[in-house]
């Protein structure tokens, strides 16, 4: 097992700014191209999520859980999850949610007319 002095010497090493830089400009050309997709994808779904909000009437307070809950399951559907497993998350995403005190009405209207997915 390595010792405090060689593990420090070891993060020391890997931190470099060159290596670090050199890094991040491997990726950067990735990062760039993903990000403008991924920003208008989530602006759109907190769109439709605000409008359900502003329908039903929910006080703005609680505007960041309901968000919360729309994230959660973008981001399965950014990440590729489809089919039962997304099915089964986003039921407990949304029982996760009830259990904080949002309304079941308004997560099940969420599920349906952001993502056209059936949570009860």
């Amino acid at each position: 097992m390595r010792n405090d002095a060689e593990r420090i010497a070891k993060y020391l090493a890997k931190v470099v700014p060159a290596t670090v830089s050199l890094k991040i400009a491997g990726v950067l050309d990735g990062m760039r191209s993903n990000f403008g997709p991924a920003a208008e994808s989530i602006v759109e779904m907190e769109t439709k999520v605000q409008t359900i909000l502003n329908d039903d009437k929910v006080p703005t307070i609680q505007y960041p859980f309901y968000l919360s809950f729309g994230r959660e399951v973008w981001k399965l559907i950014r990440n590729g999850i489809d089919g039962n497993t997304l099915d089964g998350m986003a039921q407990s995403f949304h029982d996760k949610y009830v259990d904080y005190g949002l309304a079941t009405a308004t997560l099940v209207r969420i599920a349906d007319e952001v993502f056209n997915l059936v949570v009860t």
